[in-house]
């Protein structure tokens, strides 16, 4: 074995032990579905991932044009 090829298996095992990053959107869609699982298992009961909730809600459907006020009015 050369000491270029234990170099590159020292890095190479280095890099090994370092977790991969989990993709953004996929840790999105997931905090989401909890979210949507929360709020209809528990009909808002008004906690706080009931109120994270919302406030997503209100976020994604701004482009539709729901008014912000009537999401909060729900979280009354």
């Amino acid at each position: 074995m050369t000491p270029q090829t234990k170099s590159t298996l020292a890095t190479e095992s280095a890099f090994a032990s370092i977790p991969v990053s989990a993709d953004g959107c996929a840790v999105m869609r997931e905090q989401l579905e909890y979210l949507i699982d929360h709020a209809t298992e528990q009909v808002e009961c008004g906690c706080s991932e009931c109120r994270r909730y919302l406030r997503v809600r209100s976020i994604l459907l701004e482009i539709f044009g729901e008014p912000r006020e009537l999401a909060l009015v729900k979280a009354a």
